[in-house]
């Protein structure tokens, strides 16, 4: 009795470590930036590529704009939270930065550009890129989990505890 006491501890206090990822504090959404009419902050943002152009010396990238999950990956089936602009210096492959792939930009906000999405005027925050992470196509991506089994005998004796990652 006094095993199954200290396992049943051990399992407790090893399941409390076993949280998820939680999503860090990302700062304002895109379309919160526009409205403020102030885009001078650091942001992690990221979503869905619209477009690609490479310019002289830049590439340019259109993204419309997911929340992130804990992981850094856009959650593509909440609401969209506007749309902004990466410029990346140098040339990026518009194949490999092609639309409809997820991407996440770490990077400092750097005013506005105007646009136009479709016949409509649009302003973009512009986030000048110190990091991104073109995630993989196709590719369902996890944050690592952990486990935790008990199990008894009633023939015979014996117990054990399983973790498995």
């Amino acid at each position: 009795m006094k095993l199954i006491l200290v396992l049943t501890a051990v399992v407790l206090m090893l399941g409390a470590c076993a949280t998820g990822q939680m999503p860090e504090d990302r700062g304002p959404t895109p379309a919160q930036i526009v409205k403020s009419g102030t885009a001078t902050a650091p942001v992690h943002w990221g979503g869905q590529i619209v477009r690609t152009e490479n310019l002289r010396d830049r590439t340019q990238i259109e993204v419309l704009a997911f929340p992130l999950d804990g992981a850094g990956r856009a959650q593509t089936d909440r609401p969209p939270e506007g749309r902004f602009l990466v410029e990346s210096p140098g040339f990026l492959e518009p194949h490999e930065y092609a639309p409809n792939r997820l991407i996440e930009v770490r990077g400092k906000l750097s005013g506005f550009r105007n646009g136009q999405v479709g016949e409509a005027e649009y302003r973009y925050p512009l986030v000048m890129a110190e990091r991104l992470i073109l995630r993989a196509e196709n590719a369902h991506e996890t944050a690592p989990q952990i486990r935790f089994g008990f199990g008894t005998s009633s023939f015979g004796s014996g117990s054990g505890v399983g973790i498995s990652f």
